[in-house]
């Protein structure tokens, strides 16, 4: 369905602006299908329906708001809701989503068989302290901060620096307004300081300084505030933005560089302490001087088109506010956070990771047009917002909570519309994905799927990093796409499954035949699930262990079974596996959790 409707927007998209090198094609695609999902929850909406009776009993019994606004709209609109989740279905949905990976069969047990009322808020509790917790959410923003050693203005201790200034936030509940102000007025030598590596990883090398200042803008909006910029930097919205974006429609390049200025007194400074090798340091300072200018050296552009009456002073994109004081990037940083936007885009950022799309969606294309219900919009064009009270509300307990993201995250994945699930009884319509009416069916992520394999299997291996003395087990504790640099078989099991490489590749978790194929036949796969194998992956491996440890062979597949898909074995699943055995018993063992590693219940989280 998403594909054919990418080639139907494809089709019917105006060409790229030539002025623009960078015009997002792509984001026109992503966007124009999001439009048709809000075109038919609005239809939804408004159309002649049926009160649901299961939202409508939902809804009375909802204990927080967001399973009240859910269900209430469903009830209203005649959308049934999907059956709540099965024990099982939980714990393999929340283990994903909180730590990246699938549950041991021993913590599996330990939760399937507790006595403990609301063993479902205890295990989210549990998970939530968890380093693996933030192991999976320091990826969830490097995934979008994108910095990595691999970008020649970003070097390994650096690279390193910024990932423990990272980490460290998710790990400490850290607020996120006070870590993203500390990130937007870094300052010092980038191998040390935290933070001043945003702005290096962005930094335009070869282009002039107005193009780095231009990159980053739209990097702060587009990670910050929700809404891209990019195009506005290179031409105004006009003629340009009509099919996908009113409110940019309306902006000016001008506008895009009053709010650009407030960087224009941020300069680099590079030299190197090594003459040889010359490798350079940047040191990132700030003036007392200067402004936004359109002049740039003649015999080095950029690769914008020429900024023609470009001397401006600070301005805020979307409320005209000057800068208080000489400092530009801490006023800056201090209208972004004070920003009721930065407060909504959190929340749903961290909304569409849980749900798979964004109350507003996609999650960083705002259109500032279309989210407000109560603003006429031109015929044919829907809201963009489907829950707007939810949204504020939301965002005024984000706030509430000093920006604290544990006490949002868990406020989502307690809530009865996450623990919805992927399963549907009755006909599924393209628009109830608006109503996060049942819980959406993801491939796994590449790093999900290789700590899920090696939690499967038992094979976890000590992976060593670029910086001196670092050793990780797990893909998401990697810093950067160019990890693990001293084995090429975990980076080529990441990339064949869609890391991407954070400069040139964008990640991707859309099945493709390719990753099917390398999970079933790459050698390294394989071999983690034998029971007789001198592959250097771990002599004990799940398969040993099972079948040294004198249980039946019923009890022992279904221990394969718990260890592999988080469930059990059904009577049918059962009565083939005994069917089909053969050879040695741990022969057949290997080739059912390979037959298991390889089913669509592993490859997905649903």
């Amino acid at each position: 369905m998403r594909l054919l409707l990418a080639f139907a927007a494809a089709a019917i998209l105006p060409a790229a602006d030539p002025n623009c090198p960078r015009y997002p094609a792509a984001a026109r695609t992503e966007t124009q299908e999001s439009i048709d999902l809000d075109r038919e929850f609005q239809a939804l909406s408004k159309g002649p329906r049926i009160r649901s009776a299961a939202a409508s009993i939902r809804a009375a019994e909802a204990r927080g708001i967001i399973d009240q606004l859910l269900f209430g709209k469903m009830a209203a609109d005649g959308v049934a809701p999907a059956p709540r989740t099965t024990d099982t279905e939980f714990l393999r949905r929340i283990y994903l989503d909180l730590t990246g990976r699938i549950p041991t069969p021993e913590q599996a047990e330990r939760f399937l068989n507790s006595s403990v009322e609301n063993n479902r808020e205890a295990l989210v509790d549990e998970l939530l302290a968890s380093p693996a917790y933030a192991d999976q959410f320091a990826l969830f923003f490097n995934n979008k901060l994108k910095i990595t050693r691999a970008h020649e203005s970003v070097s390994t201790p650096g690279r390193d620096v910024f990932y423990a200034f990272l980490r460290d936030m998710v790990a400490s509940d850290r607020s996120y307004d006070a870590w993203v102000r500390e990130l937007l007025t870094a300052a010092g030598e980038v191998d040390t300081v935290p933070g001043t590596q945003f702005f290096t990883r962005w930094m335009d090398v070869a282009g002039p300084i107005q193009d780095s200042w231009d990159d980053i803008t739209d990097k702060i909006t587009t990670t910050f505030l929700g809404y891209k910029t990019e195009c506005v930097s290179c031409h105004n919205g006009r003629a340009h933005l009509e099919k996908i974006n009113l409110h940019l429609t309306t902006r000016t390049r001008r506008e895009f560089w009053e709010m650009s200025a407030f960087l224009s007194r941020m300069a680099y400074v590079r030299w190197s302490d090594d003459p040889i090798g010359f490798r350079p340091r940047i040191i990132l300072v700030d003036r007392d001087y200067g402004t936004y200018s359109g002049s740039v050296p003649p015999t080095n552009p950029g690769n914008r088109p020429a900024r023609l009456g470009a001397v401006v002073t600070p301005r805020y994109f979307t409320s005209d506010a000057e800068p208080r004081s000489g400092e530009w990037r801490r006023d800056l940083a201090d209208m972004v956070t004070r920003d009721r936007q930065f407060a909504k885009a959190t929340v749903n950022h961290f909304w569409d990771y849980f749900f798979g799309h964004g109350i507003v969606d996609p999650p960083d294309a705002w259109d500032l047009n279309r989210v407000d219900p109560k603003m006429a919009l031109p015929p044919d064009w829907p809201t963009q917002n489907s829950y707007p009270e939810l949204l504020e509300r939301l965002a005024d307990s984000f706030a509430a909570n000093q920006f604290r993201l544990r006490p949002l995250i868990r406020q989502i994945v307690l809530s009865q519309a996450y623990q919805l699930s992927a399963r549907y009884e009755g006909q599924w319509r393209p628009g109830y994905v608006k109503y996060f009416a049942r819980h959406e069916t993801r491939r796994l992520s590449a790093e999900q799927l290789y700590d899920s394999m090696i939690t499967a299997t038992q094979t976890e291996q000590p992976m060593s990093l670029g910086s001196t003395g670092r050793v990780v087990r797990y893909a998401n504790q990697l810093p950067d796409p160019t990890e693990p640099v001293t084995d090429f078989r975990v980076i080529d099991f990441l990339n064949a499954l869609g890391r991407g490489n954070w400069l040139t590749i964008d990640r991707s978790s859309e099945p493709t035949i390719l990753g099917l194929l390398y999970q079933m036949n790459d050698g390294q796969n394989v071999n983690r699930s034998l029971g007789a194998s001198n592959a250097n992956v771990g002599i004990r491996n799940r398969v040993h262990e099972v079948d040294a440890m004198g249980l039946s062979d019923e009890e022992t597949i279904q221990r394969l079974f718990l260890a592999t898909l988080t469930r059990r074995a059904t009577d049918a699943e059962m009565a083939l596996v005994l069917e089909r055995r053969s050879g040695p018993r741990y022969q057949w063992l290997s080739d059912l959790q390979w037959a298991l590693l390889n089913k669509l219940d592993f490859t997905f989280n649903y």
